[in-house]
């Protein structure tokens, strides 16, 4: 299985903590045997200039079409590669037309190369 980018979806920086990010989707894609789409990288309209996602340690990935059950298998395998020390992921806007999992480095942790290349 693999990771798809929908169309339109930038990724004009990527800090290290969102390469951690990127592998966990791969490997919870790889994991659980299915497709996981990416809808928001670096692009658009998010709570700032300091948002995660404008300094590439916050992904969004499609969740609208999943079941229920599957949802929360995708939500703990992410969880369960990125830990919940630096990381947090969660099903943001559930029941919505903009449901997503959103998976970002915790504010006020830092995440290095060295810290990537020690996982």
């Amino acid at each position: 299985m693999s990771i798809l980018v929908k169309p339109g979806v930038e990724f004009s920086v990527i800090a290290p903590a969102g390469y951690l990010i990127l592998d966990a989707l791969k490997q919870a894609s790889k994991t659980l045997g299915l497709d996981l789409t990416i809808t928001s990288g670096t692009d658009g309209l998010h709570s700032g200039p300091l948002d995660p996602h404008h300094t590439g340690e916050a992904f969004d990935v499609r969740s609208h079409d999943l079941s229920p059950d599957v949802k929360d298998r995708v939500l703990a395998a992410i969880v369960g590669e990125l830990g919940t020390v630096q990381f947090f992921a969660f099903l943001e806007a559930a029941g919505t037309d903009n449901e997503h999992f959103h998976a970002q480095r915790k504010k006020g942790t830092t995440f290095t190369v060295e810290d990537f290349l020690a996982v």
